[in-house]
């Protein structure tokens, strides 16, 4: 079966289904899901660099840019700590929103803008799908919220269609 999948929809399958377990699978079975793991796998590894990527050529000409980053991420987890030592934060707190508001921000929204296009973009990958059967068994060898087994199923498995006919209306005057 060949689909049009949208990148971020790649993406998110991807991750869920590289950390699954198959446990309650037939061998069969496995072998379909560790077939579509790789089909996507190409996918979300170029998604993944381009990210990089934009994120590293965005950046601003800022040569400190990197330092006062670390700077921030630490002001971040030291204000967060009630163990940590205040005399010791690396910045000071207008210096930290100053970055945030006129740096991070404006460079984030930049990376996100650019890296949306890849996201949005639809692809095409072949894979043998899932029957309902396979994909209970596994989703009862994982502990997936309904969200990601809804989103998974929609991805991986067989497409079916509805065999219910839609009811008459009564035509009365």
């Amino acid at each position: 079966m060949t689909k049009k999948i949208k990148t971020s929809e790649i993406l998110a399958a991807y991750n869920v289904l590289n950390t699954a377990k198959y446990g309650s699978m037939e061998d069969a079975d496995k072998i379909k899901v560790w077939k579509i793991t790789r089909a996507l796998k190409p996918i979300a590894t170029k998604f993944d660099e381009d990210s990089k990527d934009a994120a590293e050529k965005m950046k601003p000409k800022d040569k400190d840019f990197d330092e006062k980053y670390q700077k921030a991420q630490e002001y971040e987890r030291m204000i967060h700590d009630p163990k940590a030592d205040a005399k010791k934060l690396p910045m000071g707190a207008a210096e930290y929103d100053e970055f945030i508001k006129k740096v991070w921000q404006p460079y984030n929204k930049l990376v996100n803008d650019t890296i949306k296009e890849f996201a949005e973009k639809e692809v095409k990958v072949s894979f043998e799908p899932l029957n309902d059967d396979a994909f209970g068994k596994l989703m009862a060898s994982n502990e997936w919220t309904m969200g990601q087994a809804v989103a998974l199923s929609e991805i991986i498995c067989e497409a079916t269609e509805s065999t219910e006919e839609e009811p008459k209306k009564d035509k009365k005057k």
